[in-house]
């Protein structure tokens, strides 16, 4: 059974994902026992903040592992085992822009990075990055596996399936943390004890089974859900719970987008008065407390054992990949039949199974509802991801016509224009001639 692993970190700058990916990758000792790490960004000083945190951390935590710094990807990629997208084109600050900018034209989004014109730009950003990448694994590292965390999940699980050949799933630890929510709030257990199925469109997954120690609960939730407070936590997830029969993940924070009524001041004061638009002050200031936290790992004060598990789930995939020990987990893949009453060409969140043949994704048949709701927002996806890939204006404006946040726009068209204005110098040379 193969020990040395070369992994390889799109968007290495991004310290949050790639301190906790390389903290788990090193908890994994027994079956991982050595191998590279290549870290890559474009930024410089990102890349070398992220290039002397995993080495202080390989260095506490007594590993074997070689740590490069790559500007280039195309230097890191020759023969890489698993590669991480973690990367978001035009860094943290576009994410600002593409708020403001919505805004402009009355907008307003909590997240902003996973649909609307938020996340259909960021999609237009990161999609051909995505493809690029994968298509020079294909020539140098055919055998690779490409697991993406960067968002919209849908948007570049679907780009990696459709346009590459390169083995591939994305990952997101919504679902997983919603689960672990509902099994130590409401059922007041250890996650590991509770049981769930679940399917849907990322940042949308709707959970439709619970079992208890082999006994169904499901029946029980909304009780349970009462009796915690998780009802006046997360009101619309409960309401939608009440309307639709199923759960949603993860929190009213990213599900309220995919139901843009609830973000109407008037909707809000009586929904949840909780909720607000993005918050970009907020953002800055947990990333200087980020900086503080890395400046400490790379000086020794956090060390490899006070890092912990990330609470990501890639390298429980890697496990069962590299072992052929099953493993069961939610992940992002293009559908193919796997639910029953969702289109195929739609990227959809939900469990599969995992072993040494790959991933098996579960059968899963969601309440017709939920199942037309997904249907649209998977056929948007595949709209943006054309779209990205071809510099087609039209099937993003196509797009936007069918998203729910942009009903709140006068003029879509220019909205798209204004986007895509602002983002011309990182986008592919194409659009500079449209």
């Amino acid at each position: 059974m193969k020990t040395n692993f070369k992994f390889m970190f799109i968007g290495a700058g991004s310290t949050t994902f790639t301190l906790g990916l390389v903290s788990d990758i090193l908890h994994e000792g027994d079956f991982i026992k050595t191998g590279e790490l290549r870290l890559v960004d474009l930024d410089p000083e990102a890349l070398e903040d992220a290039y002397d945190a995993v080495c202080a951390m390989i260095k506490t935590a007594g590993r074997d592992f070689k740590v490069t710094k790559h500007l280039d990807f195309k230097e890191a990629a020759p023969g890489a085992d698993f590669v991480f997208f973690t990367f978001v084109t035009g860094r943290y600050m576009s994410w600002k822009t593409d708020i403001e900018i919505c805004e402009r034209h009355g907008v307003t989004q909590t997240v902003g990075d996973t649909i609307g014109p938020g996340g259909l730009m960021r999609a237009v950003r990161n999609v051909p990055v995505v493809v690029e990448v994968c298509r020079e694994l294909e020539k140098v590292s055919p055998e690779a596996w490409a697991i993406n965390y960067s968002n919209p999940e849908g948007a570049l699980a679907l780009a990696i399936e459709a346009y590459t050949d390169i083995r591939t799933f994305s990952l997101c630890h919504g679902t997983p943390g919603t689960a672990a929510t509902l099994a130590r709030r409401a059922f007041n257990v250890e996650p590991g004890r509770l049981r769930y199925n679940a399917g849907g469109i990322n940042h949308l997954t709707w959970i439709t089974e619970l079992v208890l120690d082999g006994a169904d609960v499901f029946w029980q939730l909304k009780d349970k859900l009462i009796e915690c407070g998780l009802d006046k936590e997360e009101p619309i997830s409960f309401e939608l719970f009440e309307i639709y029969g199923a759960y949603p993940a993860p929190g009213d924070w990213h599900v309220n987008e995919f139901f843009p009524h609830y973000l109407r001041e008037n909707v809000k004061k009586y929904k949840n008065p909780n909720l607000h638009g993005f918050d970009a002050a907020a953002m800055i200031e947990n990333r200087k407390g980020w900086k503080d936290r890395v400046e400490k790992i790379k000086r020794g004060e956090i060390g490899f054992e006070d890092y912990g598990s990330s609470g990501e789930t890639a390298t429980h995939f890697i496990r069962a990949l590299t072992t052929g020990v099953p493993a069961l987990e939610m992940c992002n893949v293009q559908n193919k039949g796997y639910i029953e009453n969702i289109s195929g060409e739609i990227a959809v969140e939900l469990p599969a199974y995992i072993d040494e043949f790959g991933l098996h994704p579960k059968k899963v048949r969601l309440p017709d509802a939920i199942a037309a709701k997904c249907e649209t927002l998977g056929r948007e996806y595949k709209l943006i991801v054309d779209g990205a890939v071809n510099c087609d204006r039209n099937k993003l404006l196509a797009a936007m016509m069918i998203d729910p946040l942009c009903a709140n726009c006068d003029f879509p068209e220019k909205l798209l224009d204004d986007l895509l204005a602002a983002y011309l110098p990182l986008l592919p040379d194409a659009w500079k001639h449209k």
